[in-house]
């Protein structure tokens, strides 16, 4: 017997126990929300947090972080790749910080390492104009004409960087403020709405001073996952005062 044998023989051995911790008093039932989709609820056992450093992933780049809580849930848990959140029976929210696992790819459980930071997380609102769709008639003199603008708000969580390389690349001078930017909220992130276009721009203002930002560039993440969990990652440049 080779020792993956063995290893799978005890993994076996092990199911009935991990699912009837799962339906004990020691698990909780939780809601995992896959973004766009109705949430599910299962049974999850949770472990206690870790708290080796204060770091947590941030809006702006997000990555592992050892604030986290290693959670064992049903296998009905819509967990198999990125893009979900979990809401615990307090109501903390909780997201992935890695792919979950299927221990021996039995199908009797997950194993994900998930973190709390939905509360630490700054979403701006921000209003651009959308040019109008198609013609309309002009009133009284039926004359075709382009329809009229509307204006669109949207969710963007956004964070400063001085990285030089990232601030040449969008054209920066010392008067702007260059933001990496992701759409959406954390319990919604999302890709770039329709509607708004590299160069659009918007009011914001930046602890009381007003100005306005303006979208320059896609900044895509290497890792899909991330985005899948994050939103569509792009850059802004900030400036006081109103548009030029």
């Amino acid at each position: 017997m080779t020792f993956f044998d063995v290893a799978l023989s005890q993994l076996q051995r092990a199911r009935p126990y991990i699912e009837n911790a799962l339906d004990s008093g020691f698990a909780q039932t939780v809601e995992v929300r896959r973004f766009g989709a109705p949430s599910v609820s299962v049974r999850a056992l949770l472990g206690q947090e870790e708290d080796n450093t204060t770091d947590a992933p941030m809006p702006g780049d997000p990555g592992i972080s050892s604030r986290t809580v290693q959670a064992l849930l049903q296998p009905s848990a819509p967990v198999a790749t990125p893009g979900y959140t979990v809401t615990t029976t307090s109501g903390q929210v909780l997201v992935p910080v890695a792919v979950a696992q299927d221990p021996g790819q039995q199908g009797f459980a997950w194993v994900v390492r998930l973190a709390a930071i939905v509360d630490r997380t700054r979403v701006q609102s921000l209003t651009f104009p959308v040019p109008g769709v198609g013609l309309i008639l002009q009133p009284g003199t039926n004359n075709r004409m382009p329809a009229p603008g509307t204006s669109l708000t949207v969710a963007a969580r956004l964070a400063a960087t001085t990285d030089p390389r990232v601030r040449d690349s969008v054209g920066a001078d010392t008067a702007d403020v260059v933001l990496v930017g992701r759409w959406g909220s954390l319990l919604d992130p999302g890709a770039r709405p329709s509607g708004v276009r590299w160069g659009s721009r918007s009011p914001l203002s930046i602890n009381g001073q007003p100005g306005t930002l303006t979208i320059t560039l896609a900044y895509p993440d290497s890792d899909l996952a991330t985005e899948q969990q994050f939103g569509e990652r792009f850059l802004a440049v900030w400036r006081a005062g109103g548009p030029p």
